[in-house]
């Protein structure tokens, strides 16, 4: 230790003291075997302390250090909520808020004023109360403490089993009390499932993270590029580039606005629709709003999180809700409440010493957001009917998996014609930051929003205001002018309702020339702030979407990063930007959108996703190896922190990873459960339901043909969200419907459907599942009967026109009770006229060569 300069602190203060860290309870003796090691040129600065043995063989050891900083800043205030298992603080609490009520009620005075005083005096009593339990718990803690030491010197000098009884019983009620603090540390720090670390929950989550999001910012850059470190500075740079951010540029000028709006034709609410948001909300609204609010969140800059809330409803709802009711008569809502609290979290690979490196979270008072969800649920309901089926971020019963087939599929579909396209993807300047309020209050209008919903909004956004905290200081508090806050329920939709005009101009612009597939044309896809263009005629339609956005831009303070929007060709005859000396960047092989690496080749798209993610799993294992986790606990360390990896690639890549690439991650995640050591237990084993004996560790490969066979239910199933990819598969279908897919045999494989990689990997998947569960695919009475590979002479499928006109389309329809009809039952059924005997003869004889026994056969697979 000399050698590296390192001392034990704890002799250097106590050269002459004798005392202990560890007692072995088997050999009933005491040691120090604990301590800290410290450089001896900082020794002066530090104190260092051996607490009493209580929980395990080892005392606790502390060390503190003196430096040189700025005294650490007051921290604001939070409900302790383990306070609220306190049924002395549950009666307190309702006694001050009946007493404050009785005292200052009165028809006469505001109730938000009434609500923000109450607010007030109850955090006052809280902290009260809980000062004064702290002191009381902290004085029996150190008196058990005091009794413990005293006992265990005793011990040490004269062993008993009476002492040893009274030091045991000591040591549980200390351990009482430790336990009730580290429940509300453990709050402090969201490790709320602290008891279940064999369990997917928080406690695991973070024993698994090696990067925690870590709030304290060690430098910045100010606008002039200097660097500072000192936490006051690093507060107001912050300060300064999010007021400056939040403040509305030059405003637009309203006629201009109209004038943009007026040319777009968009739908509009029905009146139905338009009641239903501008009814009243009820009492029963605003509480299944606060029951939805998960739990565990941090609460505004009032403190009271949404547990308190729901704790004491009954008492705090009639208060509320004539608060409710004043804000939207008034459309008004007080400073006091409608501050939000910024937290700053670093974006991944972003430069920390940036200031637009970080997301703001806004920290939104529970009252706010009680208001913002009960709007938020109705409007969810209601926007898909304004929304177009394009935009798929935040929209009920939308999702981003539809995105990316689509672009899959119109890349397959461009190289296999060789048209001249390009995927344009553009970088959104901090979209959600940069709402300007009155183009979203046109855009509401436009819509045909009824006022009262309107004059919601309008309180909600009429005089917000926020601080920004960095390092646990505090700023002022500053106006916000525009943008949409982080954090609040309404803010996506909102977003959503925003940027669709931008998306109807695309869409209806002729300028603007997209992919077209037989009578649709494929312009813009949308998740959130996401876009992606797809173009033709590159070269004039980007020239056209510059100056459409450009004056959308104007209108609406949305920009475009045009130097990191990337266009990326889908054919070699393609436009490319960098050979002509255009201003836009030229992609390396690939664009990443949603999550996912994209390239023009298809092939490339397993090994630009899958490969890298396997490597990235594979580290984390071997970090987390040597971790104290039992085998469930492993297997839920897999279940909680891979599989949603994986399979968010699985549901949205099509295609296939190889053998070996399924082979290396068991092999990866088998040395995981068994620590590196000769697996007792076989990986099959574990992947088996534990009614067959297993533990139900995830089976990767089931996994991916699950993924892909969701897309089955949707060809049979088909609703409008599917729309844009699914008439792009019907397409390369020919005259086969997609939904009859499923039902025909792997002789597909020489359909021309089979060329559409999407519907090849679907189908494949379908047929590796049936092998699996020992299923055999063979045609059913939901077998169609025409264009069908199955039913095939000389390799020529059959197909009568005016049979299939009549509703013979499938098996069952030529079935009487599974037996085959005759011809004069067959066509007096259907109504077919000018019916052939030599084609029912033909259709029998071909059904019939294929299918021993209907009797038997023509049942559906299961």
């Amino acid at each position: 230790m000399k050698d590296f300069g390192l001392d034990d602190v704890w002799r250097l203060k106590n050269p002459t003291k004798r005392d202990y860290t560890f007692f072995s309870a088997v050999h009933k003796t005491f040691s120090r075997i604990d301590f800290f090691l410290l450089n001896n040129s900082i020794a002066h600065k530090v104190t260092t302390k051996i607490h009493p043995i209580i929980i395990s063989d080892h005392a606790p050891i502390s060390l503190s250090l003196q430096t040189d900083s700025i005294p650490k800043p007051p921290q604001t205030w939070r409900l302790n909520i383990s306070l609220l298992k306190d049924p002395e603080f549950d009666r307190v609490i309702r006694s001050e808020w009946a007493d404050f009520l009785k005292n200052n009620d009165s028809v006469d005075l505001s109730p938000s004023l009434l609500w923000e005083t109450g607010k007030a005096v109850i955090r006052g009593k809280i902290i009260s109360y809980s000062s004064y339990k702290k002191k009381k718990d902290l004085q029996t803690e150190k008196e058990i403490e005091e009794k413990i030491k005293q006992l265990t010197e005793n011990y040490a000098i004269n062993p008993s089993d009476q002492l040893w009884s009274e030091l045991q019983n000591a040591k549980l009620n200390l351990d009482n009390i430790l336990s009730k603090k580290t429940e509300f540390l453990l709050q402090q720090l969201r490790y709320n499932d602290f008891e279940h670390n064999n369990k997917s929950g928080k406690f695991l989550a973070n024993q698994l993270q090696r990067n925690k999001e870590k709030s304290f910012i060690t430098a910045i850059q100010d606008p002039s590029g200097k660097y500072t470190q000192s936490p006051q500075e690093i507060n107001q740079i912050f300060y300064n580039y999010y007021q400056s951010l939040y403040s509305a540029a030059a405003n637009p000028n309203m006629e201009d606005i109209h004038n943009f709006l007026n040319n777009l034709n968009m739908p509009k609410l029905t009146s139905n629709y338009r009641d239903i948001l501008d009814a009243p909300l009820t009492m029963k609204e605003l509480q299944c709003a606060l029951d939805s609010m998960p739990a565990g969140k941090a609460p505004g800059p009032d403190g009271f999180p949404a547990e308190f809330l729901k704790h004491f409803w009954s008492m705090l709802a009639p208060l509320f809700f004539r608060t409710v009711t004043e804000i939207k008569n008034n459309g008004y809502i007080s400073p006091h409440m409608n501050t939000a609290a910024i937290k700053l979290l670093l974006k991944p690979d972003k430069d920390p010493t940036l200031p637009s490196s970080y997301r703001p979270l806004s920290l939104i008072n529970t009252d706010i957001k009680i208001i913002s969800k009960a709007l938020a649920s109705r409007l969810e309901k209601i926007i898909p009917s304004i929304i177009h089926s394009d935009q798929t971020g935040f929209i009920n019963g939308r999702h981003s998996t539809n995105n990316i087939r689509r672009l899959l599929n119109l890349i397959s579909l461009t190289q296999r014609h060789n048209k001249e396209a390009i995927v344009m993807s553009l970088d959104a300047e901090k979209a959600f930051d940069k709402v300007n309020w009155s183009f979203l209050f046109a855009v509401l209008h436009k819509f045909g929003f009824g006022e009262s919903f309107i004059q919601w909004v309008s309180a909600l956004y009429n005089s917000p205001k926020a601080t920004v905290t960095t390092n646990g200081i505090t700023s002022q508090s500053f106006s916000l002018q525009r943008g949409t806050r982080q954090g609040c329920p309404l803010s996506p939709l909102l977003f959503a309702i925003f940027i669709e005009p931008l998306a109807t101009a695309v869409r209806q612009n002729t300028d603007i020339k997209g992919i077209c597939a037989l009578e649709s044309e494929h312009k813009i896809n949308l998740y959130a702030d996401d876009i992606l263009l797809y173009l033709q005629e590159p070269k004039t339609s980007v020239k056209e979407v510059i100056n459409l956005i450009t004056t959308f831009s104007c209108l609406s303070d949305y920009s475009i990063n045009w130097s990191k929007s990337i266009i990326l060709p889908l054919t070699d005859n393609s436009w490319n930007p960098a050979v002509q000396n255009s201003h836009y960047s030229f992609p390396t092989g690939n664009i990443r959108y949603l999550g996912i690496n994209i390239s023009s080749k298809l092939s490339e798209l397993v090994h630009l996703n899958f490969t890298p993610l396997l490597d990235k799993v594979c580290d984390d294992l071997r970090r987390w190896n040597n971790l104290p986790i039992s085998l469930l606990g492993r297997i839920a360390t897999v279940k909680m922190k891979i599989l949603p990896k994986i399979n968010y690639l699985f549901s949205m890549i099509p295609f296939k990873p190889t053998s070996k690439w399924f082979q290396s991650l068991d092999s990866a995640i088998g040395k995981f459960y068994s620590k590196n050591k000769k697996a007792k237990i076989s990986l099959t084993t574990l992947q088996k339901n534990k009614s067959e004996g297993g533990l139900e560790a995830p089976n990767f490969m089931y996994y991916y043909l699950s993924n892909q066979i969701q897309y089955l239910t949707k060809w049979i199933h088909p609703h409008e969200e599917y729309n844009s990819w699914l008439e792009l598969e019907q397409l390369d279908c020919n005259q086969i419907k997609i939904s009859d897919l499923p039902c025909i045999t792997s002789a597909l494989k020489h359909h021309s459907c089979f060329k559409n990689p999407m519907i090849a990997s679907t189908l494949s998947a379908w047929w590796k599942a049936l092998e699996i569960t020992g299923s055999q695919l063979k045609p059913s009475i939901l077998s169609p009967i025409w264009h069908n590979p199955d039913f095939a002479n000389n390799k020529i499928a059959l197909y009568f026109s005016t049979w299939a006109e009549r509703g013979v389309t499938h098996l069952h329809h030529l079935l009487d009770d599974n037996t085959f009809r005759t011809y004069i039952n067959l066509f007096q059924t259907f109504e077919i006229r000018n019916g052939n005997f030599l084609q029912y003869l033909q259709v029998k004889k071909t059904i019939t060569s294929r299918i021993p026994s209907l009797q038997t056969t023509l049942q559906p697979t299961d």
